[in-house]
């Protein structure tokens, strides 16, 4: 069995709130712990990710703890560095030089609408379970009680059929891609591949300090306040970047905030918005601070917009759904948002996978299914592609009612997606010490939404430079 607890894992410390809000403290730090603000609470000693020496999003940060906290699910303004040392912002007042807020579009003009939404699927998705191979007899005999009959399946193609529970998508075009995941020294560890996929390098081997996502943002962001945002769970490390300002969001409802006319919240709003005045002396890290600030209250007044009532009556109660209905509303305001992250836990099906796995496939489809339909409606269907991940796929064969972590997975998309399997399905006989031998790398599938999707060369945002898939996408 696979130790699930790395040695950097921070223990639980109770739950934070807006006034006691944790930060990552990386270890470089440490001698600063105790110049920290007191309602700050450093919950971890090792860094993530090696972060970029110096940012407009490091001033960024400043802003956080104001325009960031709305409610109870706060708006947390990502960022790729640590709280700046005194000398940092000594040489950035001295030099006050101006910081380019925008870098110019790598993407063709073509591309200039299009919109990316990832659906992380948390824990280690069974690829097996959810596109299933028919007529498999080896995956009868390694998995017994486990692996789903032919008969139960939602037909797809002559030799696979999808889990019993997405049928809410059988009616939109999906794309299936297998044998995904890391085909260089792949690791059982979820903390160390979902490093691996957030930071958007396969080897694990110097992964930068930025998000694959926040570097997609980097080279797509234009004159508007936010460019990338991660919906019901939180900022996200794939969505660091250097340039663009991304935002995570842990309440899609927690725009409540913005219009309660209640004395303590207008207060606090009017007190944010002065805070991000120009004032004189203009010094460079209040400057920056103050354009954070600014950012992060347009894009509020962009939540200020979203319907709620509107999402609760055609989305499930779910978190999923939630986030989605509120991505979809996101979309069609047209307000400079070109990637979208949300998130499915409960992916980690060590026992009772049958019918766990199959309800989380029921949750993804009844979620996915209202908002393609939105998207159509919307008239953004054409422009917005919807991809999922997932840190590594399960165990060929069953374990005590589960399945342990695997390597090779595999990956749904949908949109303007060429429906059929791409890749090349992992032998289910010739394994590597029990796991899937995966065919595809997952950079391979990264270049591929970079290069055939946003027109953005797979150099400027991975380092191997890897070359993109070819048909799976119909633009």
């Amino acid at each position: 069995m696979t130790n699930h607890t790395p040695s950097w894992y921070p223990s639980s410390a109770g739950d934070p709130s807006p006034d006691n809000l944790p930060v990552v403290v990386p270890a470089t730090d440490i001698e600063r712990i105790n110049t920290l603000p007191i309602n700050t609470v450093p919950i971890n000693t090792a860094p993530i990710y090696t972060a970029p020496r110096s940012s407009r999003r490091k001033f960024l940060g400043f802003a956080a703890a104001g325009a960031a906290t709305v409610g109870a699910g706060a708006i947390a303004l990502n960022r790729t560095d640590s709280i700046p040392s005194v000398e940092e912002a000594t040489e950035a007042v001295a030099d006050a030089l101006p910081t380019p807020t925008t870098r110019p579009l790598v993407a063709s003009e073509d591309v200039a609408g299009r919109t990316l939404v990832v659906v992380e699927l948390q824990g280690g998705n069974d690829g097996l379970a959810t596109l299933v191979p028919r007529n498999a007899g080896v995956l009868y005999d390694r998995r017994e009680n486990l692996h789903i009959p032919d008969e139960e399946l939602i037909d797809f193609t002559d030799e696979y059929g999808w889990n019993p529970g997405l049928e809410a998508l059988a009616g939109h075009g999906i794309a299936a891609l297998v044998g995904l995941g890391a085909t260089d020294m792949p690791d059982g560890s979820h903390f160390e591949m979902e490093r691996r996929w957030w930071a958007g390098k396969s080897s694990g081997v110097d992964l930068p300090g930025t998000g694959f996502l926040g570097r997609l943002c980097d080279q797509l962001v234009v004159d508007q306040p936010v460019t990338g945002v991660s919906l019901g769970s939180g900022p996200s490390p794939a969505m660091r970047g250097e340039k663009a300002v991304t935002v995570g969001l842990s309440d899609p409802e927690a725009s409540w905030f913005l219009r309660n006319e209640d004395p303590w919240f207008v207060n606090l709003r009017n007190g944010m918005a002065n805070m991000a005045l120009e004032s004189e002396p203009n010094f460079g890290p209040m400057s920056h601070a103050r354009g954070g600030l600014n950012d992060t209250l347009a894009f509020a007044e962009t939540l200020q917009e979203i319907d709620n009532d509107a999402i609760r009556e055609r989305y499930p109660d779910t978190n999923l759904g939630r986030s989605l209905g509120t991505a979809a509303q996101l979309i069609s305001q047209e307000a400079g948002l070109r990637v979208l992250h949300v998130s499915l836990g409960g992916f980690d099906t060590h026992s009772d996978q049958r019918g766990t796995h199959e309800n989380l496939m029921r949750e993804l489809a009844e979620s996915l299914d209202p908002f393609l339909v939105d998207l159509a409606e919307r008239g953004q269907a054409e422009s917005t592609l919807v991809c999922t991940t997932s840190e590594f796929g399960r165990r060929l064969a069953a374990n005590d009612g589960g399945t342990d972590h695997g390597a090779a997975g595999m990956a749904m998309l949908a949109g303007p997606v060429a429906t059929g399997v791409y890749g090349e399905m992992p032998s289910l006989t010739t394994l590597d010490d029990g796991n899937l031998i995966a065919s595809v790398d997952f950079e391979q599938y990264y270049a591929t939404i970079a290069e055939k999707w946003f027109g953005i060369p797979s150099s400027e945002v991975l380092d191997s430079g890897v070359a993109p898939l070819e048909g799976l996408l119909t633009v």
